[in-house]
């Protein structure tokens, strides 16, 4: 959900998208996490690269949300860049701050034996294979989880997503140098779900006390992924995010 802010707003403008040589960080992203292999590639460079494709957009500011390591980048986004960031919403995401081993007391070490045990895959056909089967291990369990929507979504990115474990390892194992989450003041909305088999709602209760006025909310039977039937209730929860916001400041105008 993003949106133009009024005329005259500061910007700030990074240089232009990262892009790495393939062999840059290899191996499997959640060793990753703990080792700190993507040096190559810093936390604050995806920070900046979001920001960069803002201003290749013209968008002075945005209502940010971002889901799993999506989340995690959209909170570094509002540490980097307050003025740019009207909300956040961070769903199903590690608090960015926690770094390294310290990560792994939110993760269910279960659900990470079972992404051990996909093959990887050697062509088309079976990178399709493996995205499904990542899909299946995310999902929620108190919905129907939706085949058919799983593999349009993962063979319209079946030759990047899923078939370059080197760039997730990058992304996932990036030093984070900036400031903590105690220092946002971002208005901030942090959705997790009760039953989340990656990430236990410990990261979204570590995430929302961490953030000064962030509003927790926890979805039961919610899983690594946002179901269908949660849609419109989480689109609600950032549509009321972004009224309070809006009331905020015209209550801070003289």
């Amino acid at each position: 959900m993003t949106t133009r802010s009024p005329a005259g707003s500061s910007r700030v403008r990074p240089r232009s998208a990262t892009r790495l040589p393939k062999r840059a960080a290899r191996g499997n992203p959640f060793a990753a996490l703990a080792s700190g292999r993507g040096a190559a590639y810093a936390a604050e460079d995806m920070a900046d690269d979001a920001v960069a494709v803002m201003d290749a957009l013209g968008w002075e500011s945005a209502h940010l949300f971002g889901h799993s390591l999506g989340g995690v980048v959209a909170q570094r986004v509002a540490l980097r860049h307050p003025d740019r960031v009207r909300t956040l919403t961070s769903s199903a995401a590690l608090p960015s701050d926690a770094g390294g081993l310290g990560a792994f007391r939110h993760l269910r070490l279960a659900t990470l034996a079972k992404f051990a045990r996909i093959k990887p895959a050697r062509d088309r056909e079976e990178r399709i294979a493996a995205g499904l089967a990542v899909a299946r291990l995310c999902a929620s369990p108190g919905y129907p989880f939706d085949e058919a929507d799983a593999l349009e979504r993962i063979t319209a990115d079946v030759d990047t997503g899923i078939a370059d474990p080197d760039a997730q390892s990058r992304q996932i194992g990036a030093r984070w140098s900036g400031s903590a989450l105690a220092g946002l003041r971002t208005p901030t909305l942090v959705l997790h779900g009760t039953d989340d088999p990656l990430l236990k709602p410990s990261a979204g209760r570590a995430t929302a006390a961490a953030i000064p006025g962030a509003h927790l909310v926890l979805q039961p039977g919610v899983g690594h992924d946002i179901p269908r039937e949660r849609h419109a209730a989480v689109a609600a929860e950032v549509r009321a995010l972004a009224d309070r916001a809006a009331g905020a400041r015209a209550d801070d105008r003289p």
